[in-house]
């Protein structure tokens, strides 16, 4: 539905479930994007969280994200905790491992920017990064993110306490 120059966000299909099963249980992928245990998601969880990824949804705004070259399904991103009075939202992305390092993270991101303030007209968005996802930082960076705090110690992963960094890009300076 949104085109970039390497991948295209749609919505979900039927035929992405075990795909995006698969990364949602990927170790790696996930070590990166949840704060929380990482506890493997079921086949029914993942249908029942593809199914209620509606043009309906109130708060919550996901895409599955395409390769243009192939049409594969590599991942998904989208917005969460959308506050409609102060026009702000949280981004976030998870790439299959496969497609990380060759431009589709960057691609995505900037599309959500674009869709974020020229059609939902946010005013903010942020995206809360591990101190660790390396990728992740220079990824929003490379989209005009800027880092706005530290938050201490924020995520327990592999037996150590990690900081998170709170970066934010404004409709001002897109």
């Amino acid at each position: 539905m949104y085109q970039g120059k390497l991948v295209r966000l749609r919505a979900f299909d039927n035929s992405d479930l075990m795909y995006a099963l698969s990364i949602n249980n990927d170790y790696d992928v996930m070590r990166t994007a949840s704060a929380g245990i990482l506890y493997p998601t079921t086949v029914e969880d993942q249908a029942r969280f593809m199914a209620n990824q509606t043009s309906y949804t109130a708060g919550d705004y996901q895409f599955a994200i395409e390769r243009i070259d192939n049409g594969r399904f590599i991942g998904q991103c989208g917005f969460m905790q959308v506050n409609w009075k102060n026009r702000r939202a949280e981004l976030g992305i998870m790439l299959d491992q496969n497609a990380i390092g060759q431009g589709f993270g960057t691609d995505a991101v900037s599309l959500l920017c674009k869709f974020a303030f020229d059609e939902m007209n946010l005013h903010k968005l942020k995206a809360v990064v591990f101190s660790f996802n390396v990728g992740a930082i220079r990824c929003y960076e490379k989209c005009g993110f800027v880092r706005e705090g530290i938050l201490k110690d924020e995520v327990y992963r592999e037996g150590q306490y990690h900081d998170a960094y709170v970066m934010a890009k404004f409709k001002t300076e897109a």
